[in-house]
């Protein structure tokens, strides 16, 4: 199996385990907080990334300077990221904020070409651009014109700033992620690292701010974020297994075909007809004949 290929399933497979995060904590959130919900997932990620890394090699710390590259790859995302993303959809709507943070793969891209100076096909560049323009038709349900004019006559034009901030965080995570793991770090403590990245800063805050209060739920929503915390714990690691495989400009839009997923996902689970409108299908076969062109050429 070539490296290409292996690169695209576990870039796949990454996707797949957000949406299923996503998907779980819609399902199991009913009453917890946006900041418990990221706390508690970013806690069972860190013990169980941890856990899973201390068995698998005896501890050893002394590779540690080598690791700064995941430490700012997690503070960029999901950190910053997830912080600008949450601030968008509350100033501007998920249907304006998610078209605009699924861009980040163009950032990645870039700074790949430009300053990475990795080697890149044709193939390479249209199959990305096909996911990455199918990812972003699927991405961009419910949002139009009219929906942007609306969003933006009620606000600042501003806090467009906050998703395409957003999109920049994820953009420069991935290229961390890349330089990180190309100099021999296992993907497990890699994703380790990373989370414990997040959770450290997000923890700080809690403890400044005096917001341990806010930290609960009920034994229903424990299990659904236990869940989450799990599927969002292989995605990091499925993430990386792509990148030591791949380029940049092969992961980078495969990693973001998640609302594809979700969409999937939550037509089979609950069966709604609008999911299959004109832009998802059409965004659908797009992200296909991009995959397939990524891995045929």
């Amino acid at each position: 199996m070539s490296s290409t290929l292996l690169a695209v399933i576990w870039s796949l497979l990454s996707a797949m385990m957000f949406a299923g995060t996503f998907i779980l904590v819609k399902m199991g959130r009913k009453t917890v907080t946006t900041l418990a919900t990221l706390w508690l997932t970013l806690t069972v990620n860190v013990v169980l990334l941890w856990s899973w890394s201390l068995a698998l090699h005896e501890p050893d710390f002394t590779g540690w300077w080598e690791w700064r590259y995941f430490f700012l790859a997690g503070l960029f995302a999901p950190l910053l990221g997830r912080l600008f993303q949450f601030i968008g959809m509350a100033k501007l709507g998920a249907n304006i904020t998610t078209p605009l943070t699924l861009t980040h793969p163009l950032i990645t891209i870039l700074i790949a070409i430009l300053v990475l100076n990795e080697p890149v096909t044709a193939a390479n560049l249209i199959g990305g651009f096909l996911v990455l323009l199918g990812s972003l038709a699927v991405g961009s349900q419910g949002a139009s014109a009219s929906a942007l004019t609306a969003a933006l006559g009620e606000n600042s034009r501003t806090y467009l700033l906050f998703p395409l901030g957003a999109s920049m965080a994820y953009g420069i995570s991935v290229v961390f992620r890349k330089v990180g793991i190309d100099m021999g770090t296992d993907a497990v403590t890699a994703s380790a690292v990373t989370t414990f990245a997040s959770w450290s800063v997000v923890s700080l805050y809690i403890l400044v701010r005096a917001e341990w209060a806010s930290i609960r739920c009920d034994g229903f929503e424990l299990r659904y974020l236990i869940g989450a915390g799990v599927l969002s714990s292989l995605g990091p690691v499925f993430f990386y297994l792509a990148l030591q495989q791949g380029t940049l400009i092969v992961v980078a839009p495969l990693a973001a075909t998640t609302p594809l997923f979700v969409l999937l996902a939550t037509w089979v689970m609950f069966r709604k007809e609008e999911l299959f409108s004109r832009m998802v299908l059409i965004g659908t076969c797009v992200t296909v004949v991009g995959v397939s062109i990524m891995t045929a050429l």
